[in-house]
């Protein structure tokens, strides 16, 4: 029996007066229940259900479960599944499918609500997500503080090679070099089209790869450059570097830090006391969730294959939030 086996018999053999969370990370199939184990925090929950789902990567997963496990210690019922992208999830919370996932503003900003102004003020383009959001009843609640913006990072081989110092010399090295990159960023209005039209940047071919496989072409000498997130465990451990954006508008241009969206519908069906507990726990959560802090938690669920719910945990006992 596994540590959320022994949890989740632990769980149910307790009286309903004592509330144990359950961890358990969710996939495509089922929903499974997810949480911790006691915390300070008052149990305003109160039995509420909650549905919460990731968007299949592993720095959501692992956000995704620290969300719930913290809501279950808080007296939440709490159940959790995996959705393969941002559309998918969006769609889903907008039906009431689910209550709750975690989403970035850069992505809500410019995938979701198709703005294409770049304002680096990242309060504003907060507050025009929570304008947006609230009109598509969606409530946006505030951001943790890590920033997981776009990135291209290229093998030093590559660089070498070519020259590569920023993205004017990536653009005249392009047409060499393989990139790799997940399905959606071909098309979405920050991803590879940004690079094409803003920089010139036009590669030889494209690996598509599943968005958490893209370093495996890198790795197996299948591509020179990829499509990188600025909290990616790999930048420090493979021969690859990070190209310095000069304009700013590919990396640097609007922030992705990233956030509760919840069903407006949903969250304004409970209680006073519910509602508290519920923002509450999200925002000491989101709090402890720095750049530092979930750089080594991704590499733990990336590269050693660790179970989300077990690293959730692990994070939420040190940050003492449980």
């Amino acid at each position: 029996m596994n540590r959320r086996h022994v949890r989740l018999a632990a769980a149910l053999g307790l009286s309903t007066v004592l509330v144990l969370g359950v961890a358990a990370c969710g996939d495509d199939e089922a929903s499974t229940p997810s949480g911790t184990g006691d915390t300070p925090a008052a149990t305003g929950g109160a039995g509420t259900k909650v549905s919460l789902s990731s968007k299949g990567f592993p720095e959501s997963d692992i956000v995704t479960e620290a969300y719930a496990q913290a809501l279950t210690a808080a007296g939440f019922e709490t159940s959790v599944k995996s959705l393969a992208s941002t559309q998918i999830a969006d769609a889903a919370i907008r039906k009431g499918s689910i209550d709750l996932y975690p989403e970035y503003d850069g992505t809500a900003y410019g995938t979701v609500l198709k703005q294409t102004k770049v304002i680096k003020n990242k309060d504003r383009v907060f507050q025009i997500v929570i304008d947006g959001y609230a009109k598509r009843g969606l409530t946006a609640l505030p951001p943790a503080p890590f920033n997981n913006g776009n990135e291209v990072a290229c093998t030093t081989e590559a660089i070498d090679a070519n020259g590569i110092t920023n993205y004017a010399t990536l653009a005249k090295a392009a047409p060499k070099l393989v990139y790799a990159a997940n399905a959606e960023h071909l098309t979405r209005a920050d991803g590879l089209p940004v690079l094409q039209k803003t920089y010139g940047i036009k590669f030889k071919s494209v690996k598509t790869v599943d968005i958490t496989l893209r370093y495996k072409p890198i790795e197996s000498g299948d591509a020179d450059c990829v499509y990188a997130f600025g909290t990616d465990p790999q930048l420090g451990k493979l021969p690859v570097k990070v190209i310095p954006d000069e304009k700013g508008v590919f990396s640097g241009g609007i922030p992705f830090r990233t956030f509760p969206v919840v069903n407006t519908t949903w969250l304004d069906g409970l209680s006073p006391e519910a509602k508290t507990a519920f923002t509450d726990t999200l925002a000491k959560v989101n709090a402890a969730l720095t750049a530092d802090a979930i750089r080594p938690l991704i590499a733990q669920v990336a590269l050693d294959k660790e179970d989300p719910a077990d690293v959730a945990e692990t994070f939420l006992a040190d940050a003492g939030l449980n």
